[in-house]
């Protein structure tokens, strides 16, 4: 029982400890109206492809956005990119363009 106890723990403990928790901020829109091709492609080029290459065009950052797991990660959690973090501005824009329906063009 101790063991299965200590497990859980252990578990729990990883899991919180991959979260960015200390920098994070409340993404709000800030008025904008970003699209894809004028603002996200950018953004994805820099932080995201080098890990995530099915994420280099719309079409396969789609899967991301309609199940949810782009907002989570990257707006909501802020897990995203992996060892750095997206300033203030760029969350602002991108909760923008996910309010605003993921506009490509």
């Amino acid at each position: 029982m101790r063991i299965i106890t200590a497990t859980i723990i252990l578990i729990g403990l990883v899991f919180v400890s991959c979260k960015k928790d200390e920098n994070n901020v409340t993404p709000a829109c800030d008025g904008s109206n970003p699209n894809y091709n004028s603002f996200v492609q950018s953004v994805m080029s820099s932080h995201c492809i080098s890990c995530h290459s099915d994420m280099a065009t719309y079409a396969g950052l789609s899967v991301y956005l309609n199940n949810g797991s782009f907002a989570k990660e990257v707006l909501t959690d802020q897990t995203m990119p992996q060892g750095g973090s997206l300033d203030a501005t760029t969350l602002n824009k991108l909760q923008c363009w996910v309010d605003n329906g993921f506009p490509e063009n």
